[in-house]
């Protein structure tokens, strides 16, 4: 199983932001380069001037090119760049927009802390919690929703922990919160 937690989320962002800001072709930068339209400022004239640019997911070969975006304009994206330094985008058909829920969407997770439950339901009144004793965890995510500002995901899993689902495989399905506010609770797998 490949994930793309090797190449990136090496550390805990700065910000969250509100979505990922994607190279429409990470292809480009197999070799290890990197985009010559990073910018300092909103105005676009100032380039950024150091090679070391890691974006929240780096692994062009498979496709991932990914910068936390802090805010999205007509003319430019705001972008985290190394988890903590501001950058900016041209916001234009090199890169494309996506939420954190089409992100998570479309990935599984592993829980950072194991102390983050995996509950019955997202509702306080429920405290029932299910066990995961999986040594290598894929939760798979199949619901994002925020209720009461609190950030949560709907998550299935094999009971015997198996990392290749076939049609008769018996899962669990349970509720993990993935946020507090900009503290990333989970992993996020997009290679899985």
């Amino acid at each position: 199983m490949i994930t793309a937690v090797i190449y990136g989320q090496n550390n805990q962002p700065i910000k969250l932001g509100i979505g990922f800001a994607i190279a429409e072709n990470p292809y480009l930068f197999e070799d290890m380069s990197h985009p010559n339209t990073i910018f300092t400022d909103s105005e676009l004239t100032k380039r950024v001037e150091t090679k070391a640019i890691n974006p929240f997911f780096y692994k062009p070969d498979y496709g991932l090119y990914h910068f936390i975006c802090l805010e999205k304009t007509n003319d430019y994206y705001k972008v985290l760049i190394n988890d903590s330094e501001i950058g900016y985008l041209p916001n234009n058909s090199n890169y494309i927009f996506k939420t954190w829920d089409a992100i998570l969407l479309s990935a599984s997770v592993q829980r950072i802390d194991q102390q983050n439950f995996i509950r019955n339901s997202f509702k306080e009144s429920d405290n029932a919690i299910i066990l995961n004793n999986c040594k290598n965890e894929v939760l798979k995510v199949l619901d994002v929703i925020e209720i009461n500002g609190e950030s949560w995901l709907e998550v299935s899993f094999s009971v015997n922990c198996e990392t290749y689902l076939e049609d008769d495989t018996e899962l669990k399905i349970g509720w993990l919160k993935w946020r507090v506010l900009d503290k990333l609770l989970v992993r996020i797998l997009l290679l899985s």
